[in-house]
């Protein structure tokens, strides 16, 4: 059996994310991404045994990238109001330096490789150590919504403005993180 080569297994990932981004996760076909990565088909499979391994490892290690991005973006904020700001900004950042995560990640809860329970099962251990909304509604401040809906609301709002952003039909300075801020705050508060 081959040992696996991080540097592979990460030219592996980035080619996958361009692909998608380029023609969308139907595109992907393992001898395509081999050539690409300039390996051959069998030692793909050394690393990912299918098509679906490869996109669902993929989609769970972006999930880590961000859960591990706002443990780091929470650590220092001890107010409701900044851990839920510090959530904000991440968001926002997330989504504008990010953007072929973003995509691949949209793709991926839309397309059949998608199971909502191994997602809700992992999903569930990547959360941040602060359940950050259901410490918002126990304490009064957040709006009694499940977090199905916060997170809407949230990401909605987010993906929006980085558009706005990226169109160079709004500009990122602290002044718009304020702005937004308080726009979904006064959406989300009780």
């Amino acid at each position: 059996m081959k040992l696996k080569d991080k540097n592979k297994e990460n030219s592996i990932i980035e080619q996958t994310l361009d692909i998608v981004y380029e023609t969308g996760i139907a595109g992907v076909k393992m001898s395509k991404l081999a050539k690409r990565v300039g390996i051959s088909p069998s030692t793909l499979y050394v690393y990912f045994k299918t098509k679906e391994d490869l996109i669902v490892s993929i989609g769970f290690k972006i999930l880590q990238q961000i859960s591990d991005g706002l443990n780091s973006a929470l650590a220092d904020s001890t107010s409701f109001e900044n851990k839920l700001r510090a959530k904000w900004i991440h968001m926002l950042q997330f989504r504008l330096n990010n953007e072929r995560e973003i995509n691949f990640m949209e793709q991926w809860m839309q397309s059949p490789y998608f199971d909502k329970s191994s997602f809700k099962q992992k999903g569930d251990k990547l959360k941040p150590k602060t359940d950050l909304f259901k410490e918002g509604r126990d304490s009064g401040y957040l709006k009694d919504l499940d977090d199905n809906m916060i997170h809407a609301i949230l990401s909605g709002m987010a993906k929006q403005i980085s558009a706005l952003v990226k169109g160079e039909q709004l500009k990122m300075n602290k002044e718009t993180i304020d702005l937004t801020f308080s726009i979904v705050r006064d959406a989300l508060k009780k």
